[in-house]
Order: structure tokens, then sequence, then C-alpha cells
């Protein structure tokens, strides 16, 4: 995985990108640069883990998808995902975001919906995602796309700055 982070960007075919009806390209699993991850995904998240458990959870990930705004020629938007067991019927959503300055612009739902369009491809069954309790625009987005509330998690963010510390599960479910 390292090395898939650390290589330059490269082309590639039609298989490996997905086109939005913008500026907008998403790749799955190419070379991403770890400055570009860090950059869209440290800002929103940084506080609220170690700088070293930040990287380690990057390096360990078993798929990135990231959007980049061809026009700016930049990184906007990244998701890491994990598989949650060996059988492939439910990957988890561990990061996602997109830099507040693209925000509100349909960046989010595009890649979200190419996460699902994959998954879904790939044969997952279900995907899940737990999300702060009180991030209602993520909540709102997730909801858009067709994930449910599914479970209220007490004390999810109890090691971190976030009052309350609760989360609720989200499951998309192809089944």
């Amino acid at each position: 995985m390292r090395r898939l982070l650390q290589g330059i960007r490269q082309k590639k075919d039609l298989n490996d990108l997905i086109s939005s009806p913008s500026s907008i390209q998403i790749y799955h699993h190419i070379p991403f640069p770890l400055n570009d991850l860090l950059g869209v995904l440290y800002p929103l998240f940084g506080s609220y883990y170690p700088f070293e458990e930040f990287l380690h959870m990057i390096y360990t990930v078993h798929h990135i998808f990231c959007a980049y705004d061809i026009v700016q020629n930049r990184c906007v938007g990244c998701a890491l995902l994990n598989n949650t067991d060996n059988t492939n019927q439910s990957i988890y959503i561990m990061l996602f975001g997109v830099q507040q300055t693209n925000q509100n612009q349909g960046v989010g739902t595009y890649l979200l919906q190419t996460v699902i369009q994959w998954a879904h491809q790939a044969g997952y069954q279900h995907i899940h995602l737990d999300v702060f309790v009180e991030n209602y625009k993520a909540i709102g987005l997730y909801e858009k796309v067709g994930f449910q509330k599914y479970k209220f998690l007490p004390n999810y963010y109890i090691h971190t700055s976030k009052r309350p510390p609760h989360a609720i599960r989200m499951v998309l479910s192809f089944v």
C-alpha cells in the first residue's frame, strides 16, 4: 500500500475512471500521492486522531477513492473503505470527506454514488459507516443516496473532543 500512496498519478484506462457530469473525475486504486489524501482528509478529521494513527489508517486501508477536479488539477474528495470480513459481504466507509471549499457542489454525492456503484458491482451486500450524531449535513447526504439509520452508538467518540460523543451507524443494503 505504501507504494500505491507514494507513486505519481498515472493515466488509467476507462475501466479505472468514472466520470461525473462535471469537472470531477473519480479514481479508485491508483497511486494516490499521500499529500492529496492528507490535504483532503486531515483538515476534516486530523483533530480526532493522532497523526501516526491517521497515517496508519491510510496505509492499511483496503480501498481508496479520490475525486479530482480536472480543471483545477487537484484532489477535492476522498473515501477510505475497508472490508469488514473475509466473505466480501460488507464494506465499511472509514473516512469520507470533501474539501470545505468544494462542499455543496455535488462532489460528495458523485463520490459516494461511485463508491456505491462499485460496491454493488463488486458483489458486496452492504455498505456501512458511522457518523457523528450532530453531523446533520453528512447524515443528509448519506440518506439522500440511500443509507438508512441503523443503530445509535452511545459514547462512540468518547476518546475525541466531539461532544456529545455519540454516533449513528448507517447502512445501505443491496439485498
